[in-house]
């Protein structure tokens, strides 16, 4: 079991993450990847990520689909009568469409892929923390897709669509947001798709009709 108090560079606590998966060796490379955005606990078993719950008061929680002692559809459940409103995260490497119905069954907001990039898992965590839903099939392909809506976008989501508007890059963005470029690509990707729009011009043209610019 891996346990970081961790705080930021503000001195703020980080967001409480807990992990579960059954192979230590991933767990120890999540837990170091995450450990500069995130205070991070990982366990290795369904027993132990839902007493976790109980003890640790997670603000996201990731697991995969295989646990030991139960599988992570049913672990959520439990999850989800112990905290109701916690956020949870599947990451697997499952990429059958039926995983990432059972995942919205059991009340997940997202169903994402291992072969995902680091930056990218890192930011689509904190897009389910700023209430997004990721459960489209995309994410069968290791990519993460919005689904359309009708234009709710995340507290960061407005944000970079805002600094678009004004005719900020993509370096510009994550100067500014403290971000990597690729993340700031990723929030970019994500807007266009939840909002159905094909070009700077459209989301600058969305921007200003809906006062976020």
């Amino acid at each position: 079991m891996l346990d970081t108090t961790a705080t930021a560079e503000s001195g703020n606590p980080l967001p409480k993450l807990l992990l579960g998966d059954d192979h230590q060796l991933i767990l120890d490379a999540l837990g170091a990847m995450m450990k500069n955005e995130f205070d991070v606990l990982a366990v290795d078993s369904s027993q132990a990520f839902v007493a976790a719950v109980d003890s640790f008061k997670p603000d996201v929680a990731i697991l995969d689909v295989s646990m030991p002692g139960a599988d992570g559809f049913i672990t959520a459940r439990k999850v989800l009568d112990i905290q109701p409103e916690l956020p949870i995260v599947f990451l697997s490497m499952y990429s059958d469409a039926s995983y990432i119905d059972q995942a919205a069954q059991v009340g997940a907001k997202a169903y994402l892929s291992k072969k995902m990039p680091a930056q990218e898992l890192i930011a689509a965590i904190k897009t389910v923390l700023e209430g997004g839903t990721l459960l489209t099939p995309a994410q069968r392909e290791g990519s993460i897709r919005t689904p359309p809506g009708k234009g709710e976008l995340t507290a960061r989501q407005r944000e970079v669509l805002r600094l678009i508007a004004l005719g900020c890059s993509a370096k510009d963005i994550a100067n500014q947001l403290n971000i990597s470029v690729r993340t700031a690509e990723f929030h970019r990707a994500a807007i266009m798709q939840r909002l159905g729009l094909h070009s700077t011009a459209q989301m600058t043209r969305y921007a200003i009709a809906n006062n976020i610019a």
